[in-house]
């Protein structure tokens, strides 16, 4: 609006010089001097305005896909002057998308006094982003001309990380394997091995408090134990280039990286080993059930399918461990996969199989859920579960 104000203004102020060059009239050509001198004080007043600033910004590190975040900026002026409102916007990473963006309200910042302003938005895609652009835009008094200058400040660091997404899946482990144990609930109890240290609670046997721990808290604590039961689920992803299928933030690596959080917290909070080969250490599934569960978050964030090998080819570098269920995690067919799992048999497989059609009907690739494919895997004694569709995170 106010760019067509200017050009009206501008072809406003030629038409007069015109008309006093030719009815020779020094009042027209005073009219037009001054109707110029506003847009030219317009324009410095503008130009100023978006000049000699200075920024600091705030946001939380971590949030999760769909939780508002909110982004306060602080505006320093560096120049004595009396500036009119501008307008602060970020320059948010091209991958980070956002939905219910609310801007920032304008602002006039002073030489003595900072002010904040602040924007607000929820994430939708889960990752790692950094931005440090921002772009300020100004304009004079009377709202003639407007103009905008880019800035760098100090990055912003957000990390967005998937939602548990519930679903109803049975992993049972191989027959001999803990089932009892998982069946009751009772992975952690009065075993042999330590696990680690917490609260009493009832039922619990007054010879396991661990004194030193419950003088230093103020509340009892007891010791707590493994079971022995022997549960250890290993993820696996299918992290091949094309096979993440639908929209950002709602597509079937998304769903597999939600549900397979969800699968994660319940068995890690039943006592269950869970390991994500090839994306961390094999150690990291002997850390304390809150810190793990924090690991897995942060596994679970970083993922990407962005791998030229195949899911089956993943199987053939891992390292086993006997006794332990391998979660296979895939929505696209890969035809060397039931081949591979029988090759490796012993070995408990259980595939969680996505309909890549319905996350996008238009899609050439060969879902992993077609019955052919299917039957194949379960004839290589994979255990299959298909799994629901998911919609992109409210």
């Amino acid at each position: 609006m106010t760019r067509l104000v200017t050009i009206a203004l501008s072809v406003a102020g030629m038409f007069l010089i015109v008309m006093a060059v030719l009815v020779n009239s020094p009042p027209l050509f005073y009219m037009t001097v001054a109707v110029f001198a506003t847009l030219g004080a317009s324009r410095l007043q503008a130009w100023l305005a978006v000049r000699g600033l200075r920024f600091e910004r705030f946001a939380p590190p971590t949030v999760s896909i769909g939780e508002p975040v909110t982004v306060e900026t602080i505006v320093w002026s560096e120049r004595r002057l009396k500036r009119p409102l501008v307008s602060v916007e970020d320059v948010l990473p091209a991958g980070l998308a956002v939905v219910e963006r609310r801007p920032a309200l304008p602002v006039a910042p002073s030489f003595e006094q900072p002010i904040m302003t602040r924007f607000s938005f929820r994430p939708m895609r889960r990752g790692r982003f950094s931005w440090r652009n921002l772009v300020v835009k100004g304009t004079d008094a009377l709202g003639l001309v407007t103009l905008e200058k880019a800035y760098s400040a100090e990055p912003v660091q957000l990390t967005v990380c998937p939602v548990p997404l519930p679903v109803s899946v049975d992993i049972r482990p191989a027959a001999g394997w803990g089932l009892a144990d998982l069946d009751s609930g009772l992975v952690r109890g009065s075993g042999i091995d330590p696990r680690g240290i917490r609260e009493f609670g009832y039922g619990d046997e007054q010879r396991h408090i661990h004194w030193r721990s419950s003088a230093r808290l103020g509340r009892l604590m007891v010791k707590e134990f493994d079971t022995g039961s022997g549960l250890n689920l290993a993820f696996v992803f299918q992290q091949t280039r094309a096979s993440d299928i639908g929209p950002p933030g709602a597509s079937t690596f998304e769903a597999m990286c939600g549900h397979a959080l969800y699968l994660a917290e319940r068995y890690l909070e039943k006592g269950a080993s869970v390991w994500f080969p090839g994306l961390e250490e094999e150690s990291a599934a002997q850390a304390h059930t809150e810190v793990r569960i924090r690991k897995v978050r942060d596994v679970l964030t970083d993922v990407q399918a962005d791998k030229p090998s195949a899911i089956s080819d993943s199987l053939r570098s891992i390292r086993y461990r006997e006794g332990a269920t391998y979660v296979l995690m895939l929505s696209v067919q890969d035809p060397n996969l039931p081949a591979t799992i029988l090759s490796l048999a012993p070995a408990h497989f259980v595939c969680l199989v996505y309909d890549a059609k319905t996350y996008d009907p238009m899609t050439r690739a060969k879902s992993a859920t077609e019955p052919a494919f299917v039957a194949e895997l379960e004839a290589a004694g994979a255990t299959v579960q298909l799994m629901p569709h998911v919609e992109a995170a409210s």
